[in-house]
């Protein structure tokens, strides 16, 4: 059979035990431990004394100061500048980033030499729309076609056009 705690406060502890008239209980602590049984009936601690629920194995001693119910703005403080300085340091970072390679893609022109995400080195031959012929190769003439996407990096641009 499965017990519950339930303290009861001294002024209702006093109309439920002494009654309301007559003579006063003996002064008892603060709060009283009543143990309720959870099917079946309640069981009190006895009218003649008090016990507290340390004298009662298993019983947690009550508590002093009740934790506040309310919406507690200073908790969520520090969660919320954690979520503030990821954006800094992640986000802005990368769209900083992004805005640069539109930038510099947008500016590629005819004669400008390159450097594309697979790492090879070569020169812009025409730009059509969004996509890009290379020079690889002078001497054979060898030409390739790649989207403005692969285009890293511009190593140096041709000024004479």
């Amino acid at each position: 059979m499965l017990h519950h705690t339930v303290l009861m406060p001294l002024a209702q502890m006093n109309t439920s035990v002494g009654g309301a008239g007559g003579t006063a209980p003996a002064p008892a602590p603060e709060a009283t431990a009543v143990t309720t049984a959870v099917p079946a009936a309640v069981s009190t601690a006895p009218a003649g004394g008090a016990t507290t629920s340390a004298s009662q194995p298993g019983l947690a001693p009550p508590a002093s100061n009740p934790p506040s119910t309310g919406f507690n703005f200073t908790t969520f403080v520090p969660i919320i500048l954690m979520f503030v300085l990821l954006y800094f340091f992640l986000f802005r970072g990368q769209r900083k980033e992004e805005k640069k390679r539109k930038e510099m893609i947008n500016e590629l022109k005819k004669g400008d030499r390159v450097m594309t995400i697979g790492g090879m080195i070569a020169r812009v031959v025409s730009i059509d729309g969004d996509e890009v012929v290379l020079k690889i190769d002078e001497s054979a003439n060898v030409k390739a076609t790649y989207t403005k996407k692969s285009i890293q990096e511009v190593l140096d641009r041709d000024d004479k056009k």
